[in-house]
């Protein structure tokens, strides 16, 4: 090979090592600085968050009961590490603490949620919801997770205690309560406007956890397993049908024997089991909406059987069944926004009840908005109960079939509407003033057999008139309204009136707030003569934007001429707070 040629390959052989070194230690380099920055305690931890406390002394002579001295800390604090964020929030407070042990849940709380791209935690006394029929914000201590990744499919589980045991007291013997444990698990397929869900709970009382047994109070072991099923799908373009069905398998005596399978029974007890004590509830409801442009119709309808319950909610309705239809519709390039609601309801949907109830109701809401200072919002709303009563002595006494026919019959009816008129005076950095009034009436009827009653109707009247204006560049604003009732309850007859003006301004660059008002209500009539008069007082120290102090009180004077123990009572609230924010 030329001896020329050769020098050419071996310069090129140096001069790519050369680059190719040169471009390893730039590479080497641009990445042990990434790792550097990552590991700086800045870019490691991330900590914000924010703590109040609220010190609350009381005094007065009215015997409301109120404790003289309450406390309530709460905070947060989310912490984030490597991208992974872990919020922690607290509650502690005094109040009722005494009390504390006799309660299924503590108002005391401590909760941890952290998050880490697509799984989001609920880690300690926590709450989440499946859906109204069978998980519904119930709190439980234990570990929760919502797990929502790219594609399709949504996961949602938790496992914990939903109640804690309490042995019998004598002081509050309905306390008593057995440790209860629960878990539940929620799956969700979503695609465009499709979307199926599938929902599983079951909780069970833990006979162990109650030294003494307190079934002479009606408190037994229960166990519960509710399911339900959520579908939603477009029939045709711009309508689209929403279902869901949930039943829920509630055993109220988990110590029962067990049912017998080669009886008749539910074939939800032959899958999941049960007890002779266990009962099977449904529940069903269905929304369709249509849709055109920016306007909605919808058509609704639930059902939801006698003493559907589950251990996953607080408070459930139930032997009901509902038929709603609902509209959206706005008006005038947007400037008019009309809704409403009419429904139908009634209960006894077994006929195993004395009496029957059927219920009307009706909601119409309107808002207008003609320009930029004015403002106009009027709600109507109507329910309308009739009950038919079906006692036995009715059918006993009645000498001939055509007897009492109506005698038994009870009807309300409820009404209420309210105007709402705002208009802004004037609106600018330097000034603004507002002018806002408030009218609302209420009326309501008995009719038993068709006839009114004397004393069973009530009406209610209300006017509230209010003006305010700001001084932004001084921090300075200021308020006064006056508010009118008038309220009839049978033969009684008694009209409340008094004003209400208060007082803001700011200090050092707005550092500083207080605040100052005053309110005074008569109320007149059925020989009594009673006077409410109330002062309000604010203050308020912002520190560096992380500290902030408050001070308020508030002091209520009551005097009737119908109180013969004591003329005048008297309550005094005194708040200290401290928020502070990182």
């Amino acid at each position: 090979m030329n001896k020329h040629i050769q020098h050419i390959i071996i310069q090129l052989i140096l001069a790519f090592g050369v680059t190719y070194s040169y471009a390893q230690s730039v590479d080497l380099e641009h990445i042990g600085k990434n790792i550097k920055d990552k590991l700086k305690p800045k870019k490691l931890l991330k900590i914000s968050g924010g703590f109040n406390s609220n010190f609350i002394f009381y005094d007065g002579n009215t015997g409301s009961g109120r404790e003289p001295f309450t406390y309530f800390f709460n905070g947060n604090i989310n912490a984030s590490i490597y991208g992974v964020s872990i919020p922690l929030s607290f509650n502690y407070t005094n109040l009722g603490f005494t009390y504390n042990y006799q309660l299924p849940q503590t108002p005391n709380r401590l909760s941890l949620h952290p998050k880490y791209k697509a799984v989001t935690g609920h880690i300690g006394d926590v709450s989440m919801s499946f859906s109204p029929y069978t998980f519904s914000g119930y709190q439980f201590r234990g570990a929760g997770f919502d797990i929502v990744p790219k594609g399709k499919l949504r996961y949602s589980f938790f496992y914990g205690q939903l109640q804690k045991a309490n042995e019998f007291n004598g002081t509050n013997a309905s306390a008593s309560t057995y440790q209860r444990m629960g878990y539940g698990a929620k799956l969700n397929y979503i695609n465009k406007n499709r979307k199926v869900g599938v929902i599983i709970f079951r909780a069970k009382d833990r006979i162990e956890s109650l030294k003494w047994k307190p079934d002479s109070l009606n408190i037994k072991p229960q166990e519960n397993t509710a399911l339900s099923l959520q579908i939603g799908f477009p029939i045709q373009k711009n309508l689209v049908l929403d279902i869901e069905y949930s039943a829920s398998i509630l055993t109220r005596d988990v110590r029962s024997e067990n049912y017998d399978a080669t009886g008749k029974t539910s074939y939800l007890m032959k899958i999941f089991g049960g007890k002779m004590s266990t009962s099977v509830y449904h529940a069903l409801k269905s929304q369709l909406t249509y849709t055109i442009g920016n306007s909605q119709l919808g058509f609704g309808f639930e059902r939801v059987d006698p003493g559907y319950q589950t251990l996953g909610a607080y408070y459930f309705a139930n032997d009901l069944q509902n038929v709603t239809i609902n509209f959206v519709k706005p008006l005038f390039d947007n400037k008019v926004s009309l809704s409403g609601n009419v429904g139908l309801q009634k209960d006894n949907l077994d006929n195993k009840k004395l009496s029957s109830t059927n219920r009307t109701v009706m909601a119409i809401n309107l808002n207008w908005q003609p320009n930029k200072k004015v403002s106009i919002a009027g709600q109507y709303s109507s329910f309308q109960t009739f009950t038919n009563i079906r006692p036995q002595f009715q059918y006993i006494n009645q000498l001939t079939p055509f007897d009492n026919l109506d005698t038994l019959n009870f009807q309300q009816l409820s009404q209420t509407a309210n105007v709402n008129l705002n208009y802004v005076i004037a609106s600018s950095k330097e000034n603004t003033q507002n002018l806002n009034m408030n009218f609302s009436f209420q009326d309501a009827f008995d009719k038993q057999g068709g006839v009114i009653g004397e004393g069973a109707v009530s009406q209610f009247y209300n006017f509230s008139g209010g003006y305010s204006f700001a001084k932004s560049p001084k921090f300075f604003s200021a308020s006064t309204a006056f508010n009118l009732t008038y309220n009839t309850i049978g033969t009684n007859n008694i009209v409340t009136l008094g004003p209400t003006i208060g007082i803001n301004k700011g200090f050092w660059k707005n550092k500083v707030r207080t605040g100052f008002s005053l309110s005074y209500n008569q109320s007149i009539g059925n020989n009594q003569n009673t006077k409410v008069g109330a002062a309000r007082t604010t203050t308020s120290y912002t520190f560096k934007k992380k500290h902030s102090f408050n001070l308020n009180s508030t002091m209520m004077l009551r005097n009737g001429t119908n109180q013969s123990l004591i003329k005048t009572y008297r309550d005094l609230t005194i708040t200290l707070a401290y928020n502070f924010r990182f």
